[in-house]
């Protein structure tokens, strides 16, 4: 199944993300600790992020379309003894979620954003964020700065797979071998990534499509969805934007009545 629906990504997903991870967590922890209402965590995955900040007191949600990640998460939480998990997270996707709550914060970590194909589903997704955050509310996501001659590099339509990494298997005897190939359409700006798991003998495919974003189109989705754009900061330090290196967009409401 495509991107991370599948039952091999969730077991090697943490040691996979592990390099960012820490800087993001280490930020939206931080952004979290200014607001005593409501949080909500869209594609949470594995609870890399959310499960930490429930453990710290935050007020958080979230949800996942990939039942596999979340089938992670509450082990995670179990093997934790984190209470009341279940209560919190639900399968649902960012284009259509309906929680019966308004939320202080929303963020989308982890670049799930760019998984979003078309610009309609780009649209729907920030509409629905807008109607679920509180009027004083923020949102904030992140994704990478689209690196043109990184990408002219992945023009081949026939890409031989590269290896990637080597992890560790949770039953503690295997390994598993990552490896992919990438194909990318200037034109839609989407990359298509298969993903290739080896364990033992066997071998595994997953297809991945991810978008990418350029800093004026995503001000004109934003501006059309209803927010104004408060900060855009080069990384998760808060550095100025310096049209490189992670982008990380921090929006309120353009009009808080609607």
């Amino acid at each position: 199944m495509e991107n991370y629906c599948n039952q091999i990504w969730p077991l090697i997903y943490d040691d996979h993300n592990q390099g960012r991870h820490q800087d993001e967590l280490a930020f939206y922890s931080k952004e979290c600790s200014t607001y005593s209402g409501h949080v909500l965590e869209i594609a949470c995955g594995t609870g890399m992020i959310l499960l930490p900040l429930l453990k710290q007191g935050v007020d958080i949600y979230g949800f996942d379309i990939s039942d596999q990640m979340l089938q992670q998460l509450f082990a995670k939480a179990e093997s934790e003894s984190i209470p009341g998990v279940h209560s919190r997270i639900s399968r649902q996707n960012m284009i259509d979620f309906q929680i019966d709550l308004k939320f202080d914060l929303i963020f989308i970590p982890a670049r799930s954003f760019l998984h979003l194909q078309s610009q309609d589903d780009q649209l729907a997704c920030l509409r629905n964020i807008h109607r679920h955050l509180s009027d004083s509310g923020r949102f904030i996501l992140n994704f990478f700065t689209p690196n043109l001659p990184l990408l002219l590099t992945c023009t081949d339509p026939n890409p031989d797979y590269k290896h990637f990494d080597r992890y560790h298997h949770p039953d503690g005897k295997r390994m598993i071998d990552l490896s992919n190939r990438r194909t990318i359409d200037l034109t839609e700006q989407v990359q298509h990534i298969t993903w290739r798991f080896e364990i033992g003998e066997k071998f595994y495919e997953s297809p991945m499509t991810v978008n990418w974003i350029y800093k004026k189109e995503f001000e004109l989705l934003a501006k059309f969805s209803g927010f104004t754009i408060s900060n855009l900061y080069s990384g998760f330090d808060k550095s100025s934007y310096n049209g490189d290196g992670e982008m990380v967009w921090e929006l309120k409401k353009a009009c808080p009545s609607q």
